[in-house]
């Protein structure tokens, strides 16, 4: 599933855009999930409480926040350099001023289908399995993390930790069990039954513990050694060949 934002002050476009990617939804059978914006500031002040999209469309001429005001947020501010931004205008004369943004896009009003199909069959090639973010939910809040941030998982109580770099941690109410299945990436295994690890994060191993990028020490549980030391070689002999 894609999760896309529109960002436009154009109600009317809003409304047609959001009308075209569930006609396209439902012509191949794949999840779009849309959410509106209509002022840049709003859509700033989301992305930082933590939420993060696959896809934006963004209006450039917005008023207060400009739509290359907000790219220059979600790049530099937000260091988020895995959201696909398609910008969309009524001028064609923006091409300098978007480049350090990196746009997947620069689409000219009026919009059409087969444009917006175009947008995004590249966006799935650029984006590949859409996991580069995990999903979690507080309340009836999404919120989203890098994959690649995550150092490990931890299981405490009835609550899940994310530790992530940079000395972030977040908490939700969850399973570990939950987590392992949902999040599906070789990259990520259990070496405890509170701890499942990104082994792109772990910095030293011996037969007992693990020692992850932010010197956090984990224990590997008895039952788990042999298998966690087979995986963690498998790994670094795999990383050598990539090499």
């Amino acid at each position: 599933m894609l999760r896309i934002a529109i960002c436009d002050d154009d109600k009317q476009l809003c409304i047609k855009l959001k009308s075209m990617l569930n006609e396209i939804s439902e012509n191949t059978d794949e999840l779009y999930e849309v959410s509106v914006f209509h002022r840049g500031e709003v859509l700033c002040d989301f992305l930082a409480d933590g939420n993060r999209f696959n896809l934006i469309f963004l209006d450039i001429e917005l008023c207060e926040i400009n739509g290359v005001e907000v790219g220059r947020k979600i790049r530099e501010d937000l260091n988020d350099q895995l959201t696909q931004i398609v910008y969309i205008s009524a001028k064609d004369s923006y091409a300098m001023e978007l480049f350090d943004i990196r746009p997947l896009n620069f689409l000219i009003k009026p919009l059409t289908l087969d444009k917006i199909e175009s947008v995004l069959k590249t966006a799935k090639k650029v984006l590949g399995s859409g996991n580069q973010y995990y999903e979690y939910k507080i309340g009836n809040v999404n919120f989203n993390v890098l994959i690649s941030d995550i150092l490990y998982f931890e299981s405490s109580g009835r609550k899940v930790k994310i530790v992530l770099k940079d000395d972030k941690v977040n908490e939700y109410y969850g399973k570990l069990s939950e987590v392992e299945e949902k999040l599906n990436n070789s990259d990520f295994f259990s070496i405890h039954k509170s701890y499942l690890i990104n082994y792109n994060h772990v910095i030293e191993y011996t037969y007992e513990y693990v020692k992850m990028s932010n010197n956090d020490v984990l224990a590997i549980s008895q039952n788990n050694r042999k298998a966690v030391r087979e995986k963690l070689l498998q790994k670094k002999q795999r990383m050598r060949h990539v090499k």
